[in-house]
C-alpha cells in the first residue's frame, strides 16, 4: 500500500532535503503528491526542485510556492543557498513552480481525508499557516513526518535547540501542539546517520545521479567534510519503514527561544524517536537513491 505525502521542503540550504525528495521519488511505497516549498528565497528553491524532478523524469509531480517569512515576529530569515551557486539552471524556469502552496496543501488533504502524510523537512511554517486557515480539514491528515527539534530527555531543562525549529518558534508551537498525528525525527537520531563521500561512486554516472553527487560533493568542499548528515531523508523513510527507528509517545512544548520540551504521554499526539538502526537505514537511502540514479 502506498502512501500519499507531501514533501514540505527548504531545498537549497543543505544537501539532505534534496536526498529526502530523491529518496520520495526512488520509493515504491510513496505518491509524491506534491513538493511544497518554505522559508526564504522560495525561487532558487524551485529551480532545484524542479531540476530534480526533471533529471529524475517526474516533472509530472508539482512543485508550489509556500510561505517565505516565518509567522514569529521580527525574525530573520537564515538563508545558506549553497545548492544554488554551481549549478546551471539554464533549462529551468522557477516561474514553472506554482503559487499557493497553503491552498495545495488544504485541498489534497481535503479530497484524500485520512490518506495524507505531509513530511516538513524545513522550517514548519506552511503546515502552521495550513492548521491556522483550516484546522478541521488538517485534523484529516493520517499523518506529519517532521524533521525538527532534538529530544534529550523530558522536561525544560533537557529542551535543546535545532534549525528547523529555530527558523520559526511561533509555526513549530502550533504543529507540535496541534494534536495531529505526528512522527518527530530529531537531531538525537538525526545526527547519527550519513552519506560518505566514497558512497557517491554509486549514483554517479547518469545526469540525475550526478548532480546529486555534485550538490552533495559541494557540501564536502564548503564544510571541509567527507560525510554529511541525512536529517530529512530519515524523517521520510520512516514512512517507508517505521521499524527503522524506535519512538515513544509524548507531548511537547515549544519554549519562546525555539527549544522543544518533551514529557512522556501516553495519550500524546507526538511519536518522538529515540533510536535508529543506523546501517538499515543508510542501506535503503543509498540503495535507493542508487537504483533510481541508474535506471
Amino acid at each position: 500500500m502506498t502512501t500519499r505525502l507531501i514533501l514540505d521542503t527548504d531545498i537549497g540550504s543543505d544537501v539532505d532535503d534534496a536526498w529526502a525528495l530523491a529518496l520520495c521519488i526512488a520509493s515504491v511505497e510513496i505518491c509524491l503528491h506534491g513538493v511544497t516549498l518554505v522559508h526564504a528565497n522560495l525561487d532558487v528553491r524551485a529551480r532545484v526542485a524542479l531540476k530534480m524532478l526533471k533529471l529524475a523524469g517526474r516533472s509530472d509531480v508539482p512543485v508550489y510556492k509556500g510561505i517565505s517569512k516565518p509567522l514569529t515576529p521580527d525574525l530573520p530569515c537564515h538563508w545558506a543557498g549553497f545548492e544554488g551557486t554551481e549549478t546551471d539552471f539554464s533549462d529551468i524556469d522557477e516561474s514553472h513552480a506554482k503559487d499557493n502552496a497553503i491552498d495545495f496543501i488544504l485541498e489534497t488533504v481535503d479530497k484524500y481525508p485520512g490518506e495524507v502524510v505531509i513530511a516538513p523537512i524545513g522550517p514548519l511554517t506552511n503546515v502552521a499557516a495550513a492548521i491556522e486557515r483550516a484546522p478541521d480539514t488538517m485534523r484529516k491528515l493520517k499523518r506529519l513526518a517532521i524533521m525538527g527539534s532534538t529530544y534529550q530527555g523530558e522536561g525544560p531543562d533537557c529542551a535543546g535547540a535545532e534549525h528547523n525549529i529555530r527558523c520559526d518558534p511561533v509555526a513549530a508551537k502550533i504543529v507540535l501542539e496541534s494534536g495531529i498525528p505526528t512522527t518527530l525525527v530529531g537531531l538525537n537520531v538525526t545526527g547519527q546517520v550519513v552519506i560518505k563521500r566514497q558512497d557517491l561512486a554509486n549514483i554517479k554516472n547518469t545526469p540525475f545521479g550526478d548532480y546529486l553527487a555534485a550538490m552533495t560533493e559541494q557540501i564536502y568542499k564548503l564544510w571541509h567534510i567527507e560525510a554529511t548528515y541525512m536529517h530529512d531523508p530519515l524523517a521520510v523513510a520512516t514512512q517507508i519503514d517505521a521499524s527503522l527507528v524506535s519512538t515513544r509517545k509524548m507531548s511537547a512544548c515549544v519554549l519562546e527561544e525555539g527549544k522543544v520540551a518533551f514529557r512522556a504521554d501516553e495519550a500524546g499526539s507526538l511519536d518522538v524517536c529515540v533510536d535508529v538502526d543506523v546501517s538499515r537505514f543508510e542501506e535503503l537511502l543509498l540503495s535507493r537513491v542508487a537504483a533510481l540514479s541508474n535506471r
